[in-house]
């Protein structure tokens, strides 16, 4: 049975990809051989985590890569900090994660590869789900971070070393559940086939300017491709998107080119 995990300052935002979907800064690094015996990626002792009032909130994720053998695909597990109480202004955090240095995580902690994705900033107005470890902490810069999922890609070099793919489905592998409330404005990229993705974190790593009260105008700034739309619309009552680890067909997601983080949304049109 999972451990429930309570906090008022909680939870969860990304998930475990089986593509690519952060670009690289200059701090990521890859070595040519694990300089220590690599994290395992097995998920474990669950822990149910809830969060809720966290629109407009900063959060942070850091990426430990492995080589899978015999091909140039890479796995690895992806730690978040939504579940843990800042320390200290987003503003100031945004600063210490960028400070990371991949490098020596990749030492420390035993990783072929690590990507940082972030800064972010929370969309949804609250999110529950499961996470791992018990819900054991790991600081990183005084951020600190719990493991919420395993990921997958199909080229370790790749994911390291080139922008991710914008406009272009994802397969999102994980369990949870974004609450947007009645009232909120939400945000949507819908496809030529009017598949519609609702915005659910934005990141601050393309454009530091970047924030919930820019969103309105966000669609005068996007260059979408041919028959695509953005969208904002205000909620007449609750919206929830759910996810499945295990779901058939799998959730999916879509970045624009600002790294705003949207979930198909399959009951809307």
């Amino acid at each position: 049975m999972a451990r429930k995990f309570n906090v008022s300052r909680a939870f969860f935002a990304a998930a475990a990809l089986v593509v690519a979907v952060a670009s690289a800064p200059a701090s990521q690094a890859i070595a040519q051989t694990t300089a220590a015996p690599p994290p395992s990626t097995a998920l474990k002792d669950p822990c149910e985590v809830r969060a809720l009032n966290w629109r407009g909130r900063a959060f942070y994720e850091v990426l430990f890569m492995n080589r899978v053998p015999g091909g140039p695909g890479g796995s690895g597990n992806y730690f978040n900090s939504i579940g843990s109480p800042l320390e200290a202004p987003g503003e100031v955090t945004d600063a210490r994660f960028r400070e990371l240095n991949a490098e020596a995580l990749r030492r420390e902690f035993g990783s072929d590869g690590v990507f940082f994705n972030g800064p972010r900033r929370f969309v949804a107005n609250g999110v529950t789900g499961i996470a791992y470890n018990n819900c054991a902490p790991r600081v990183m810069n005084s951020i600190t971070f719990y493991l919420y999922g395993t990921f997958e890609v199909p080229n370790l070099e790749a994911f390291v070393t080139t922008a991710p793919p914008a406009y272009r489905p994802l397969v999102s592998k994980r369990t949870n559940t974004f609450i947007f409330n009645a009232g909120e404005q939400v945000h949507e990229l819908i496809t030529p086939e009017g598949e519609v993705y609702t915005m659910f974190s934005l990141s601050l790593k393309v454009d530091p300017a970047n924030s919930l009260e820019r969103l309105a105008t966000l669609g005068e700034r996007l260059t979408l491709p041919a028959g695509w739309r953005y969208r904002v619309r205000t909620l007449d009552r609750e919206l929830t998107l759910s996810s499945s680890y295990d779901a058939n067909p799998p959730n999916t997601i879509v970045l624009d080119q600002f790294e705003g983080n949207y979930q198909h949304n399959p009951g809307q049109r």
